[in-house]
């Protein structure tokens, strides 16, 4: 079993990086809209010359800002791919050494490559690992907490909850209109998208956090228990080179008290 424990780190890092980063992006689009409603209000009014001025600055300052979020976005989303798909051959590579698998290491990592299919597979092979994990776990009574299943199981829910507001046309979407009387409804679908990415994000990073907990002590406790082994061969090594050196004295005394009871016998006859 191969150390995964800084795989996971880093892999937690990016993605908590993207989440921050399109969070960002989302308040910044929000402010955009409150924005836009409140010069839209203000434009019979005294003060819309005065706001007039700042709409050109603003409008540069918000396509800047956009783009540099956008490229961290991007950059942040690749890192965390890489570590991910390290990670996730490791992880699996690992699992199989000391329990079954429905998936092995590459098997794994090429199914979450697939584009779009990959995504709703990855959580089968995650639930596979974190069922696999907490089982092993269990036999060797080393679990102190069990995976939050629940929290992976609302992830898929609600992946699937933003795959059917992307593709359905709002007008079909006939229950979302109760929340969206005081905004126009193509606004409240695409802000309600973006939370739901947001909401999908946490909800993945709880159950990868829980796992590369379990991850870590499990690790550890491999660990301490191939070190206890080799203390263990060691200790016998030990005691079977000392029996092999007792054994030796106690020959070696046998051949010298023969030797001289020889001798005595020789003298005798002289």
């Amino acid at each position: 079993m191969q150390d995964n424990i800084k795989r996971g780190k880093h892999t937690l890092f990016w993605m908590k990086a993207v989440l921050i980063l399109f969070a960002v992006l989302l308040l910044q689009i929000v402010l955009n809209i409150v924005g836009a409603h409140f010069l839209l209000q203000s434009s019979t009014s005294q003060y819309f010359r005065a706001l007039a001025y700042l709409v050109g600055f603003a409008i540069m300052f918000n396509f800047i800002f956009t783009i540099c979020v956008s490229i961290a976005i991007f950059v942040s989303t690749i890192s965390f791919a890489i570590n991910y798909l390290s990670w996730l051959h490791r992880a699996v590579s690992n699992l199989r050494l000391l329990t079954k698998m429905s998936f092995s290491p590459m098997g794994a990592v090429l199914l979450t490559c697939i584009p779009f299919v990959g995504y709703f597979l990855n959580y089968l092979i995650f639930r596979d690992m974190a069922k696999s994990q907490e089982k092993y776990m269990q036999q060797n009574r080393i679990l102190k907490e069990r995976f939050p299943i629940k929290f992976l199981n609302a992830w898929i829910i609600a992946s699937l909850f933003l795959l059917v507001i992307i593709f359905v046309a709002p007008s079909q979407l006939g229950f979302l209109t109760v929340f969206s009387t005081a905004l126009d409804q193509d606004w409240f679908i695409k802000i309600l998208e973006k939370i739901l990415i947001v909401v999908i994000a946490i909800l993945y990073i709880k159950s990868f956090s829980a796992y590369i907990k379990q991850e870590r002590e499990l690790f550890q406790f491999h660990t301490e228990a191939l070190f206890q082994k080799r203390v263990d061969e060691a200790i016998r090594e030990r005691d079977i080179q000392r029996a092999v050196d007792m054994l030796r004295k106690s020959e070696n005394k046998a051949n010298s008290q023969s030797e001289n009871f020889q001798a005595d016998r020789e003298g005798q006859k002289i």
